[in-house]
């Protein structure tokens, strides 16, 4: 699975990539925010209004032997992915500002998705993700 992300995201991921890492899955969320998994770690891309980063991006980096699990939540139209790892809590997100609770797009850990179409690619991505974090955590 791979979509066209934004040219800033996709500016910032060249720059991040190792030497002959390659690219296996690439999702863009319902802002300018996108989940890559590569071959050595899970990138999530953020850039935008929407997301805090009005100016610059923002990438967090996780190793497969790190991540403690991968989830969506989707409710009708709206939901998010989020990303867990060691010492990053999973809390309830909200798709919207105004709540109390912190929004999925300006968490670090999280991408915004829009529609049951995205949600499905998503779902895809996070057994991929869990797939790959139990290979590497079995040692293989």
């Amino acid at each position: 699975m791979i979509e066209q992300i934004p040219d800033r995201l996709e500016r910032t991921l060249r720059q991040t990539l190792m030497p002959n890492e390659r690219v296996l899955v690439k999702l863009k969320g319902a802002f300018k925010e996108a989940l890559v998994c590569t071959d050595a770690r899970v990138l999530i891309l953020k850039g935008g209004l929407m997301t805090g980063q009005l100016f610059g991006t923002d990438t967090f980096q996780c190793p497969y032997s790190m991540v403690a699990g991968a989830e969506v939540r989707f409710h009708l139209l709206t939901g998010y992915f989020e990303l867990s790892t060691g010492g990053m809590q999973g809390t309830p997100k909200s798709f919207w500002e105004g709540g109390t609770k912190p929004v999925a797009a300006k968490a670090p850990n999280c991408v915004s998705i829009s529609g049951p179409e995205q949600a499905r690619k998503f779902r895809q991505a996070c057994a991929f993700i869990m797939q790959i974090a139990g290979q590497r955590y079995a040692g293989r």
